[in-house]
């Protein structure tokens, strides 16, 4: 009924996946009952199977037989895709045992190896990813790139305590993920890639444990060791640790890490700092819209030490501009090993810094709380955006008549605004172009408004004996 497919599938899977041909009887038998058929013969498989650069063609013909046959419903085919795949491929010991056994020669080759199968295995899908809405906003300052993201979040039959603990491996939608151990400071902790890839090479690392991430000099200590563990050619980073301001999730100790430059870690310094306690240490406050402060050294102890006394004194700075009881100054954190170096970007961020509000329309494009992600030049905007963008744009291009009254038009404010300044309707390809500028302008102005005023900054920055060169 399914021989070829599953025929084809297996052939993938021995080549992609590793599968060993003696474990091909039991991974067919596997998918045969996630299928509900009993009449599985193989044969030859098509030869551009095991040439195949990921699944999704392999696995459809299956989802599409058990949609079909009432198997499954359409709210059951990615688990079910992700059932099939975790079928045919290794068991988690076996890529762990193939991580480390690789990692000990070559940290690169094995983080490279767990990249490649999390993509062969579709946990991490591409091709979804690049459903994505994605553009770069080029006649910026910085060059920020804009992501609408329209994947769903992966679904797990339970959460054994939180989205991110370990034991959600193997269940529902993530039955194909695979993570590894590693050790950061004298902890078990693990790491994965994960299916939203925002930067190249986007992965996870979280404590073995569930237990909250608490902030202060350890974990300052466990940045560098986590930049240790990623290598010279990724960062890792952490949202704020206050539960007052800004994106956080401290309730399972993680940190998020990528691979690719991105916008914010291009930037050089604009000002070189000094500082008198520390004045071994290279220190620069950033060329980027929010308050970055970077400093950098080969020894760990006294870098993390720094940067934990830098948080320390942010949390509890006021001045004549910021009120502050405590609770309003924050911090997100990031560290990299560049060149022998433990090179720290803190930055330093305020809900009571006192100025304007932003335009109200602002929230029609992003009304959440930035994270790290955002702060590092990757504007994640919600889902819900993409199709609004597609339906202002025929209010731009006169497609749709606009009525200021109408209360149901998507980013009604916005579209006031944008056909005041266009003077009118414009063609369709110009209200795609203004809109994007629009989104860009408007993330631009959300990001520079995280900045502290430099009189304060550099007041506070006095307060710790760190002056200007």
């Amino acid at each position: 009924m399914l021989d070829q497919e599953i025929s084809n599938l297996l052939s993938y899977a021995q080549t992609a996946l590793l599968l060993d041909e003696l474990d091909c009887n039991q991974a067919a038998a596997r998918v045969c009952r996630l299928l509900g058929i009993t009449d599985f013969s193989p044969v030859t498989p098509a030869e551009d199977a095991e040439l195949a650069v990921s699944p999704n063609r392999l696995v459809e013909p299956l989802i599409a037989y058990a949609l079909e046959h009432k198997k499954i419903d359409e709210k059951g085919a990615n688990k079910l895709r992700a059932e099939i795949l975790d079928a045919v491929m290794l068991k988690p010991s076996e890529v762990e045992d193939l991580f480390a056994g690789t990692y000990a020669g070559n940290k690169q080759k094995a983080l490279d190896f767990l990249y490649d199968y999390s993509v062969k295995s579709g946990y991490v899908d591409l091709d979804e990813c690049a459903k994505n809405d994605r553009w770069e906003a080029k006649e910026l300052k910085s060059k920020i790139e804009i992501i609408i993201n329209v994947m769903p979040q992966a679904k797990t039959d339970k959460y054994p305590l939180c989205p991110l603990c370990r034991e959600n491996e193997g269940y529902g939608e993530k039955a194909n993920l695979r993570s590894v151990s590693c050790e950061i400071g004298d902890e078990e902790w693990f790491f994965n890639y994960v299916r939203h890839q925002y930067f190249d090479k986007h992965g996870v690392l979280c404590c073995s444990e569930h237990k909250p991430m608490l902030g202060g000099l350890d974990t300052m200590k466990k940045l560098g060791y986590a930049a240790d563990f990623i290598g010279a050619d990724g960062f890792v980073g952490t949202d704020s640790l206050s539960e007052h301001g800004g994106a956080q999730n401290t309730v399972h100790e993680h940190f998020k890490t990528g691979y690719r430059t991105t916008p914010m870690l291009r930037q050089g310094n604009k000002l070189r700092l000094k500082s008198q306690e520390y004045p071994y240490l290279e220190m620069g406050l950033v060329d980027w819209y929010s308050t970055v402060i970077r400093f950098s050294h080969s020894n760990l102890e006294k870098t993390a030490e720094f940067a934990d006394k830098l948080i320390a004194a942010w949390k509890s700075y006021a001045d004549e501009h910021i009120t502050n009881d405590g609770t309003q100054n924050f911090c997100s954190a990031v560290c990299r090993k560049v060149n022998g170096k433990y090179c720290y970007d803190i930055v330093l961020r305020s809900t009571g810094i006192k100025r304007p509000r932003l335009p109200a329309d602002y929230e029609e494009i992003k009304a959440s709380a930035l994270s790290i992600t955002d702060i590092l030049g990757y504007f994640v905007l919600p889902n819900k955006l993409s199709e609004e963008l597609r339906t202002a744009q025929l209010y731009l291009d006169g497609t749709l008549s606009f009525d200021p009254k109408e209360t149901k038009i998507p980013l009604a404010k916005t579209v006031e605004r944008m056909l005041k300044a266009q003077g009118g309707t414009v063609t369709k390809l110009e209200a795609k172009l203004n809109m994007h500028d629009e989104v860009d302008l408007v993330c631009e102005k959300i990001l520079a408004s995280t900045a502290i005023d430099r009189t304060s900054l550099m007041s506070f920055l006095d307060t710790l004996g760190i002056k200007q060169l």
